[in-house]
């Protein structure tokens, strides 16, 4: 065997590999539908090398010819499908359909062509060049992954051009006079080694990106709890610190507002726990509809819940909680008339304060929450000693190892 055909076995090889890591990906992941697709790509990319080599050692040398020709073709643009799914759009089927079916029919066109000649060979590679540069395009709608997703879009802009580059390489060492003879061609080893070497490449950034959004998806999972769609306390543990950081960075101070729902048990030994859990959504649903994007809202068990909130360029410290907690209160007015329990809330707002932990201050928050039920509930107090936060170097340093673990 030459050099071409162990190019081929080992590119087949290479396929299979990525199709296996994907199908057990995709049968782990649920949520990671988009590594089914590329799975069915490097399994096109599979089938692609035993059509070059059916041609060399069998006699139905056109239809494999075409065959491999059309599963090349229909694995990259796959591959774009499958980014198109991985980013939660809807995959553009008719226009994959089109690419593929001009492409085949371009193919067909050419098919008794003279080979080594540059318009027989641009008009080949075209339409893989053109597959790869829809894949590189549609790779930019990837939000996340930042050096990989710029490499991947990088290795398909280079896959494109390499394809527009083959003909001149023809045109120099020449790609057999015959279907039969590609394989004994140098042409033919630097093609498939260079388009191995770079679809591997494409794959594994790929692999990384859907392994890496399937990971934030498992600690999101865990860090919400699956009644109120809330953080919870992992969350709260890994989000905090992160916060603390943050608002010292710019200068600021962060405050916390416990929660505690006023005569829960009572309401669920009168309607029961079906209607006591309707009652803990409806809450979560105020909390997620008052809250900002710079706030932190935390179921902490049972009828706790806590918000953390940053305090806000040009208001007084604590007006923000403050107001955060008294809508909070008016929203819950109109539970009744919705058909719910009547329901109050008590709770307590403290303000961080240097060289205190985050679970020192939820604790002071709760003890004012505690406070304010005692004091009649259906209310909420803040700590009157809140200072602004300036911490010292030695918070400084314990925060950021907080934020880091």
């Amino acid at each position: 065997m030459n050099a071409a055909v162990y190019a081929l076995i080992a590119n087949s090889c290479m396929a299979a590999l990525f199709v296996v890591t994907y199908g057990v990906i995709a049968l782990s992941y649920s949520r990671q539908r988009a590594a089914a697709w590329f799975m069915v790509s490097y399994l096109l990319g599979f089938f692609t090398p035993i059509c070059h080599l059916l041609v060399l050692y069998t006699d139905q040398v056109a239809l494999f010819s075409i065959l491999g020709y059309g599963l090349f073709l229909g694995g990259i643009l796959t591959m774009a499908t499958g980014i198109q799914a991985f980013v939660g759009h809807r995959p553009q089927w008719r226009l994959a359909l089109l690419l593929w079916g001009a492409g085949l029919a371009l193919r067909l066109a050419i098919a008794d062509g003279p080979r080594n000649t540059l318009p027989y060979e641009l008009m080949f590679q075209l339409p893989f060049a053109i597959a790869s540069f829809v894949v590189m395009l549609t790779a930019r709608q990837i939000g996340q992954g930042g050096p990989i997703r710029a490499m991947l879009i990088g290795i398909f802009g280079v896959i494109g051009a390499h394809f527009l580059v083959k003909p001149w390489l023809v045109l120099t060492l020449g790609s057999g006079a015959t279907p039969k003879s590609y394989v004994s061609t140098v042409y033919a080893v630097i093609s498939q080694i260079s388009t191995g070497v770079l679809l591997v490449a494409a794959g594994l950034c790929l692999m990384l990106l859907v392994i890496q959004k399937a990971l934030e998806e498992t600690i999101l999972d865990a860090e919400t709890d699956p009644l109120t769609g809330l953080t919870n306390r992992r969350g709260l543990y890994r989000a905090g610190p992160r916060m603390l950081v943050e608002a010292a960075m710019r200068g600021e101070g962060l405050q916390a507002l416990v929660l505690d729902l006023d005569h829960f048990k009572a309401i669920n030994d009168r309607h029961g726990h079906a209607t006591g859990d309707t009652v803990l959504v409806a809450f979560a649903q105020v909390l997620q509809a008052l809250t900002m994007p710079d706030m932190l809202t935390v179921r902490m068990g049972g009828e706790e819940f806590a918000v953390l909130i940053p305090d806000a360029e040009g208001e007084a410290q604590g007006d923000r909680a403050m107001r955060m907690g008294e809508a909070i209160r008016d929203a819950l007015k109109p539970f009744v008339a919705q058909g719910l329990p009547e329901l109050t809330v008590s709770g307590g707002i403290v303000r961080y304060q240097a060289g205190e932990t985050l679970d020192g201050m939820i604790a002071r928050a709760d003890q004012l929450a505690y406070r304010a039920k005692r004091a009649g509930r259906d209310r909420i107090l803040q700590d009157p000693s809140g200072l602004a936060f300036e911490p010292d170097k030695s918070d400084w340093a314990k925060m950021r190892k907080l934020a880091a673990g």
